[in-house]
Order: C-alpha cells, then structure tokens, then sequence
C-alpha cells in the first residue's frame, strides 16, 4: 500500500497514524510504503520526524506555510491567480515536491483540509484522481461559506473551497460522519479516534505513546485531578492579545473547584508559557496529543474544561467534561469563532 498524506497539525499527524494502523489491520509489520508532508505551524514539529520515520513514513517533509505564499508571490496573485502560480513556486521553494510527484500520483492521497500549502496538492493531483480528506477538528463540522461565497472560490478565484466542499475531494473520513454539514454527508467514512484506539494491542498503543513521549515523565496525581486544555486563540488572532487570553483561562481556572488537582495542556501551536502565569498547576509539554494519554495507565481526570476543543469529546479519561467557549463570546473578536461557538454541537 503506497499513501501520502498532507497535513500541519500534531493532531493531524495522530489521525493519519490511526488510518494507517487500520489499513494496516493492527499490524505494525504491514504499515505499508507512506509519506508525509507537514505544513510549517507548529513549532518543534520537527522533532517528531525521526521517530515518525522509524515506523510509519518512509519519509516525512516540512514545507513553507501561508504567510510565506502571501509574501513572496504578492497578494494578487495569491488571491486570484493561485492555481498557476503556487505550483511553480512551491515546486521551486521545496524540489522535494517534485522529486516525490511521482510516487504521490501513483500513492492514495490523504489531505488534512485543503488550506494553506495543501492547496498544492489538490491543483497538481485532483485533475487527474479522487482524493481524500482526513477531519481537521471542529472546523470540519461547520459550514464555512455560503452557496455564493462557494461559486466566487469555484469560478472567480479558482481557490480551494476547504472542508470537504471541494468537486476533488471524493471521502472525508471523519469521527463523526453525521455531524457534517448536509452538503458533504454523502462523503463521509468514519474514522472514530475511541472506536479505532480500542482496537489496538498494547505494543501498538505503547510504540505510538512513546512516538511522541520520549524523554519527558509525565507524572499525573491519579485522583481528583481536573484538565484544562488550552487553544492557540491569541496566535490565531480569534482574541485581541495573549493579555485577553490569559485573562480567560484565569477566569475559567476559578470555576475550577479548588480542592482539584489542576493539569493544563497547551496546545501544541501555543507560544504562550502558562508556568509564567499559573504558578500552582502542572503544565504538560505542548508537542502531543491529548488523546494519546489514553493509551497508558494512570491518567484520569474527574472534569475536563476548555473553550471549544472537541478533543475533549475524544477522551474517555474524562468523566464529566465542560464546553465553556459560550461564556467568553464577548472576547472573540472573529464572528467565524463566535459562530463555531453558539452552533456547536458536542458529539457524544
């Protein structure tokens, strides 16, 4: 089995291992012949690269993100004449793009939305076969853009639609297929993080632990214990200031009761140090995701609270878990977040 898959995200790197180990029938010896290609985001993702490389990608490639598109080859042309000119350009930026070409025309290709340097992939290769998408969180399970903003992306700009939408994605393989948006539901695979995970051996839940905690001892009081996990709002610009965002999580730390253990995990795309700030919780390292703390004994936590991040819906270590983005709407400066927000549906 030959497989490329494209995404920027430590938690698009766990999903695409989950579709791996289930193409793989929860063998570690039949993982097949994969690629990876990681958008630059999130910071120190490098790291991972040696270990992703020892079992489940021949190899794994960074390339440049937006911003660095934006830059280079100007606004106009990035806004409107997109598809001729980031091809070119990307292959000129990272050969490796063109020394793979390739094996990615003759791999099944997987993409993490279609975004950023992804959009790429879905230009170079959706002309000539199906592709598919993997979830890219609770962004997938929206509606982005209405029917009209849909024909403007489709025949003025050419530029991707994103979530799914687009005539070249074919599956989007999803958690929670029933939850997508109506337009995209006859797309839709399940590819459930609980119901896959469960499958698994221990050697496999072990390897995939270790893959991203290496060095670090993660040590958790095994009772009372309350989880905060934290997202990149002032990074992303959904938040005025890192000052506004601090201030949230200190008020959402104060409706924690305070008999509690307090464990926060930062996201991984965070530049924000919480031990700066929060001088009496334990702070877990950033590069992992929360969901792999499941594979190992010792880690369960009475309530779990963030804003709006379904990965608390993924945890099963979690008994009583708290959504309270709806209580800092007035902080949000992007109306998108603030709709995600108040239309969001919590998957049981």
């Amino acid at each position: 089995m030959h497989r490329t898959y494209v995404g920027s995200t430590i938690y698009h790197i766990y999903l695409s291992l989950i579709h791996i180990i289930k193409n793989s029938e929860y063998s570690l010896d039949n993982c097949g012949n994969n690629l990876l290609f990681l958008v630059e985001s999130t910071p120190m993702i490098e790291t991972l690269i040696p270990n992703l490389k020892k079992r489940f990608f021949r190899e794994v490639h960074i390339i440049s993100e937006r911003r660095d598109h934006v830059k280079d080859l100007g606004k106009f042309n990035y806004s409107l004449r997109r598809k001729s000119k980031l091809i070119p350009y990307l292959e000129a930026k990272h050969p490796e793009l063109a020394i793979e070409k390739e094996f990615i025309k003759n791999a099944d290709l997987y993409l993490c939305d279609t975004d950023s340097s992804k959009s790429y992939f879905l230009y170079e290769f959706g002309k000539k076969r199906d592709i598919n998408m993997i979830e890219d969180g609770a962004r997938t399970y929206r509606q982005r853009h209405s029917s009209f903003e849909q024909l403007i992306k489709t025949y003025i700009t050419k530029t991707p639609i994103g979530g799914g939408f687009d005539k070249e994605i074919a599956t989007i393989y999803a958690q929670f297929p029933q939850k997508l948006p109506v337009g995209i539901q006859n797309k839709a695979k399940e590819l459930n993080i609980k119901k896959e995970v469960a499958q698994w051996p221990e050697s496999i839940k072990q390897e995939v632990f270790q893959l991203f905690i290496q060095d670090e001892t993660l040590e958790v009081s095994s009772n009372n214990n309350a989880l905060i996990l934290t997202q990149p709002i002032s990074e992303d610009k959904v938040v005025a200031n890192e000052e506004v965002k601090i201030a949230m999580y200190k008020d959402l730390i104060s409706k924690v009761p305070q008999d509690m253990n307090i464990i926060l995990k930062t996201h991984p795309r965070e530049l924000t140090n919480y031990k700066e700030h929060f001088k009496n919780i334990t702070v877990l390292p950033a590069l992992f995701p929360i969901e792999i703390l499941g594979l190992k004994e010792g880690f369960y936590f009475e309530k779990g609270y963030t804003l709006f991040s379904t990965a608390l819906s993924n945890l099963e270590i979690v008994k009583e878990p708290f959504f309270l983005g709806k209580d800092y709407l007035d902080k949000f400066t992007v109306g998108a977040t603030r709709d995600l927000i108040q239309n969001m549906e919590i998957p049981s």
